[in-house]
């Protein structure tokens, strides 16, 4: 089973996000700040990351970078009302505008896991 970390600082979308994704065959962690999902990044395995943007402490880019100076080819998406303010630099990390329909959140993580096995070493 595969396993995302959810990062979010509300409770409620780390709850629909949650439902969202175990009903489609996710194993999911969450975490609600990015010091809390370094954290669980490091105690254990993660295929894939969905976070926020706009969080106290660190944005949801400065995650993805962070985790992929550990893991290069993280698979990611960030999920935002607050596209604007996501970096440019982030390859193959899609930005989903809040709210999303629950298949579009699933079909981002599945294509961004795609992705990455596509560019994964052999």
């Amino acid at each position: 089973m595969r396993h995302v970390l959810l990062v979010d600082d509300e409770e409620a979308i780390l709850y629909v996000f949650r439902k969202y994704l175990e009903r489609a065959g996710f194993a999911v962690s969450t975490a609600a700040n990015a010091h809390d999902a370094i954290a669980l990044f490091g105690s254990g395995h993660v295929d894939a990351l969905v976070t926020d943007q706009r969080m106290p402490g660190m944005t949801g880019d400065m995650l993805v970078q962070r985790l992929r100076s550990v893991r290069p080819g993280l698979p990611a998406v960030i999920v935002t009302a607050y596209a604007a303010e996501c970096s440019p630099d982030l390859r193959n990390v899609p930005v989903l505008n809040k709210p999303v329909p629950p298949a579009d959140l699933v079909a981002a993580v599945e294509r961004a896991l795609s992705l990455a096995a596509k560019d994964a070493p052999a």
